[in-house]
């Protein structure tokens, strides 16, 4: 008699969208594990974020409209993404429009933030990610500041880690149990390097060089959201509603959430520093004036206008 395999994938795994669905649901739940490890809660991250921000200098000219624009475009889009469908059905529906909305929410603060980084605007997806990555990696918070740089090689894995311990174990992307969250994140930006070669590499209409040798840029987190967003709304849409259990539908819900609004956190309080703290808070009221719903934007500027910045 044959022996049975040791492990019985549960039926929302039969599938290779299935697959999928869990692999990103467990690389945002180790994002987020190691977010709560990092800084406990919300206000010790933001408390962190006011003390590695202090040496930034306010810019002495700056275009106020485009800040405004983006940052109006991230909270709206934001304030969406927390519409939250009671039903478990319904909000696995939702869930192929989850990535798109935690993406462009925080595209738009990342299109602000490029901007204050030197000055020069960056207007398009690609431009803005590689310099908000490039931002995140030297300013020192996971795991933004976490990445993968370099090219392939011949052996399609000499690409190395940037910002990791240096006796990092990556584990395997379907280990489920006792995984190491800085690994799992690891190996997320691992596989989504190489997507970056390929993908660019089928692009580029000159090619100075060999594909092995060709180098995308430090590759982030933000990186892997832009994924999740061309995966839910081009390329395989099957992903995002799976049939999976509810505590599954819900976990990727909420672990994109909770990465989107720390991520545009942190970058509202760069801004506060670069363009100062009375006119985002100023701005965000208007906003507010408008859409007083928007209950995460209020209790974020309502902590920050009682917190100090100096």
């Amino acid at each position: 008699m044959p022996l049975r395999s040791v492990y019985v994938p549960p039926d929302h795994q039969a599938t290779e969208a299935g697959i999928k669905f869990d692999t990103y649901r467990f690389y945002l739940n180790c994002v987020c594990q190691n977010l709560i490890t990092e800084y406990s809660n919300w206000q010790g991250f933001v408390s962190l974020c006011i003390q590695r921000t202090r040496s930034l200098q306010g810019m002495q000219s700056i275009d106020l409209q485009w800040i405004d624009r983006f940052m109006k475009i991230a909270w709206n889009t934001e304030y969406l993404l927390y519409l939250d469908a009671r039903d478990p059905e319904l909000l696995r529906i939702n869930n192929q429009w989850t990535p798109i909305q935690s993406y462009f929410a925080v595209y738009a603060a990342c299109e602000a933030l490029s901007y204050v980084i030197d000055g020069s605007k960056a207007d398009g997806h690609q431009k803005a990610l590689r310099k908000a990555t490039y931002y995140f990696v030297n300013s020192g918070l996971t795991p933004w500041n976490k990445a993968y740089q370099g090219c392939l090689g011949r052996n399609r894995s000499s690409h190395q880690p940037l910002n990791f311990p240096q006796n990092l174990t990556i584990p395997h992307n379907l280990i489920r149990s006792n995984a190491d969250p800085v690994g799992m994140i690891a190996r997320c930006l691992r596989a989504e390097h190489i997507h970056r070669v390929d993908d660019q590499w089928d692009r580029r209409r000159h090619r100075s060089t060999r594909k092995y040798e060709f180098d995308p840029g430090y590759t982030s987190l933000l990186h892997f959201l832009y994924r999740l967003r061309i995966k839910s709304n081009y390329e395989e849409v099957d992903i995002f509603v799976s049939d999976a259990p509810e505590a599954n539908i819900r976990d990727f819900a909420n672990c994109l959430r909770q990465f989107c609004s720390w991520t545009v956190t942190y970058i509202e309080v760069v801004l506060m520093r670069k363009c100062t703290k009375r006119h985002i808070l100023d701005l965000s009221n208007a906003y507010l004036s408008v859409n007083p719903r928007a209950a995460d934007l209020k209790a974020r500027m309502s902590y920050y206008r009682r917190t100090s910045f100096h």
